[in-house]
């Protein structure tokens, strides 16, 4: 299960959302880097059973994370491109598991990220492209089953709203894909019952849907 305990500082950054006078969003150099703490949904992910050809689901379930973002470049009159380091991370059970794979398991997914994010013009909103890659981290949340990391990749696109110049909210829908190669033995486990692996041929891309909200502190 997915504590959230710890994110409870969101509570304290949407107080700030009530500050009164709105203000035209911050350009580049206005600001040196802001952080993004995101919570959301996460959807999709199939595997195929090593042992049955089956494909195995995880479960759709909430997503957590955070987004860092510092100025790059400004381009024509409104418009402006960030980098960006990207994280986010779901505990999801699995569908159809193998018989020798604990039913109850869940497995928890971690992206990192790095790449940028393309700013549109506007002033109160502003709609947005992101991109970037890295990896991926899969880890059952069970002692006894192997985990794994391999390359990922995401986009997504959104809108960000900038009611004053250092606190915002971004809405965002992001594509996430993991690289599984032939080498990638996943969630293997071996014992008296027999083993089981969940495992991706190479080539085939673990692919999840991810739709979140964060607020965007400026500093």
């Amino acid at each position: 299960m997915i504590r959230t305990g710890p994110y409870a500082g969101l509570l304290v950054l949407s107080a700030l959302l009530a500050a009164p006078a709105p203000a035209p969003a911050a350009e580049p150099g206005e600001y040196r880097f802001s952080v993004t703490p995101l919570l959301g949904y996460r959807m999709g992910g199939n595997f195929e059973s090593d042992d049955t050809d089956a494909e195995v689901s995880l479960d759709d379930g909430a997503a957590f994370g955070f987004i860092l973002n510092a100025p790059a470049e400004a381009i024509g009159d409104d418009a402006y491109t960030e980098w960006e380091l990207y994280f986010s991370r779901q505990s999801a059970g699995i569908d159809d598991a193998p018989a020798a794979i604990d039913p109850a398991l869940d497995v928890d997914i971690s992206y990192l990220l790095l790449g940028g994010t393309y700013v549109g013009p506007g002033q109160l909103v502003r709609p947005f492209l992101a991109a970037g890659i890295g990896a991926a981290h899969l880890s059952p949340d069970s002692s006894g089953y192997d985990s794994d990391t391999v390359f990922a990749f995401g986009i997504g696109g959104g809108a960000q709203l900038f009611p004053t110049e250092q606190i915002g909210v971004r809405l965002e829908v992001r594509a996430l894909g993991a690289v599984l190669d032939s080498d990638s033995s996943i969630f293997c486990r071996s014992g008296p019952e027999g083993s089981a692996c969940l495992v991706g041929a190479s080539g085939d891309v673990l692919w999840q849907w991810e739709v979140f909200a964060g607020l965007v502190a400026r500093f």
